[in-house]
């Protein structure tokens, strides 16, 4: 009896583990990684260049912006597509010549991530990494 309930406590928190992860710690500048639904990037330019990189990467898109929000140290971009998904960018200024961002896009769309994360490192003079 014991060693069934050992097992089901081994079991459960295994389970619960696989839903719990943490963004990824190790990035280079300017590259970005993709995980459990979100592209994590690092960029080489300030906050407020990446905030305005995304502002225009979102606009050629043609997404409509539903919110945003900049200060010194945070900024956030709320838009939605046509097909009605939701898009965010979260931008937070990093150490020294970093800024951390992120993008998601509802429904785990992953090309979607991608393909603005393409263009707003076109925006901010980055070329593609291959």
């Amino acid at each position: 009896m014991k060693r069934k309930h050992v097992m089901l406590i081994c079991f459960m928190g295994f389970i619960l583990m696989l839903g719990w992860s943490c963004a990824p710690s190790i990035i280079t500048l300017d590259t970005g990684v993709y995980q459990n639904g979100i592209l994590y990037a690092t960029s080489s330019k300030d906050l407020t260049a990446v905030y305005d990189a995304t502002l225009a990467a979102l606009a050629k898109f043609e997404f409509q912006i539903t919110g945003k929000a900049k200060d010194a140290f945070f900024a956030k971009v709320d838009a939605k597509s046509a097909d009605g998904m939701k898009i965010i960018v979260q931008i937070k200024a990093g150490g020294k010549n970093r800024t951390d961002f992120l993008i998601k896009v509802e429904s785990f769309n992953r090309e979607r991530s991608v393909l603005i994360f393409d263009e707003i490192q076109k925006y901010l003079g980055v070329k593609a990494k291959k």
